[in-house]
C-alpha cells in the first residue's frame, strides 16, 4: 500500500492595499491632499479597502496571507498615519497581514520612522512612488 504524501500550500497575494476607513469616508480631503492619491482615487468607483475589507476578499478567493503595502504618500504625517494603520492591522489579523510601511524619503525623520516600524513588525518597505514623492 502506497502511502500518500501531502504537500501543505499557501496562497499568498503579494501585492494589496488597504487604507485606513477614514480614507473612504472623508475621501474628499484625502483627494485634495495628495496628487497621486486624487490621480488613482477621484473615481468613486476606485475601491478604498480596509483590513477587514481585504480578509474578507482572502477568505472568499482562499488567500492564506496578503502582503499589505502603504501607499506612496507624498506628506510624510499619512505615511506615518497609514503605516500605524497597518501595524495595528497586521496585529489583529493572526499574521494573515504582511505589512510593508512606506515613507516620504525626503523627510528628516524618514530612518528613524522605518526602525520604529521595524521594531513593530514591518516586514518591508513599500510603496514608493519616486516621481510624486519628489525624488529619483
Amino acid at each position: 500500500m502506497a502511502l500518500l504524501r501531502y504537500h501543505a500550500r499557501m496562497i499568498i497575494d503579494a501585492h494589496t492595499h488597504i487604507f485606513p476607513p477614514v480614507v473612504n469616508e472623508d475621501r474628499d480631503a484625502y483627494l485634495q491632499r495628495d496628487t497621486t492619491f486624487r490621480e488613482l482615487y477621484t473615481n468613486p468607483k476606485a475601491r478604498i479597502a480596509t483590513a477587514e475589507e481585504l480578509i474578507a476578499s482572502m477568505d472568499e478567493a482562499g488567500i492564506d496571507k496578503s502582503v499589505a503595502c502603504g501607499f506612496g504618500w507624498s506628506d510624510a504625517e499619512l505615511c506615518r498615519e497609514h503605516n500605524d494603520y497597518l501595524l495595528e492591522a497586521a496585529e489583529r489579523s493572526g499574521g494573515r497581514l504582511i505589512p510593508f510601511c512606506t515613507i516620504q524619503p525626503s523627510d528628516k525623520a524618514a530612518r528613524d520612522d522605518l526602525k520604529r516600524w521595524a521594531s513593530r513588525g514591518a516586514r518591508g518597505l513599500g510603496e514608493l512612488r519616486p516621481v510624486s514623492q519628489g525624488y529619483s
